[in-house]
């Protein structure tokens, strides 16, 4: 198993820190994976991790009460990991306005790219549904497909933002105070 299986099921029973879980790896989803295996008396791996909470029916509930009594320690991590996301997201814009101020003009490089992927990504799809594949090519034509949708749901992302995870920021950060 790896960490995205482990934060689903540690979310059943304490979604705080599966949501550490499942983020970036890094400070906020190590402390949430430390807090886990030390709780559960294994190594920090999620091997050890999921065989513990097979084998022990009281593991979730041992999670559940960690979650509780650290709700405040965890919530914060939750909102220090979102920070990160959103600066990335900030440096990406920003390197855009940086440019367009140094040079006077739009950086052409991304919009070219931006629409490479939106392109790639309907046409595969229209291909897809009017096309059959030839025997024994459809797993490299739905990885494809898979790494173009990705990169057009990033494409959204960059251009649009989310609406959503804002909401989710500002629930946060009222919540932190």
């Amino acid at each position: 198993m790896d960490w995205k299986g482990i934060a689903a099921t540690v979310s059943k029973a304490a979604p705080l820190l599966g949501t550490l879980v499942g983020g970036p790896i890094g400070g906020a989803a190590g402390t949430a994976i430390k807090l886990i295996a030390g709780a559960l008396g294994v190594e920090e791996t999620p091997d050890a991790i999921e065989a513990e909470i097979r084998a022990n029916p009281d593991a979730l509930l041992k999670l559940k009460e960690i979650e509780a009594n650290s709700k405040v320690e965890l919530e914060r991590l939750v909102l220090e990991q979102e920070k990160a996301r959103l600066a990335d997201v900030s440096d990406a814009r920003s390197r855009q306005i940086e440019h367009e101020k140094a040079t006077g003009k739009a950086d052409t490089n991304l919009y070219v790219l931006a629409w490479t992927v939106v392109a790639g990504f309907f046409g595969l799809m229209g291909l897809l549904c009017f096309q059959s594949l030839p025997t024994g090519s459809s797993n490299v034509v739905f990885m494809l497909f898979g790494a173009l949708a990705t990169g057009f749901g990033q494409v959204l992302q960059y251009f649009f933002g989310s609406s959503k995870s804002s909401a989710e920021k500002t629930s946060l950060m009222v919540k932190g105070k």
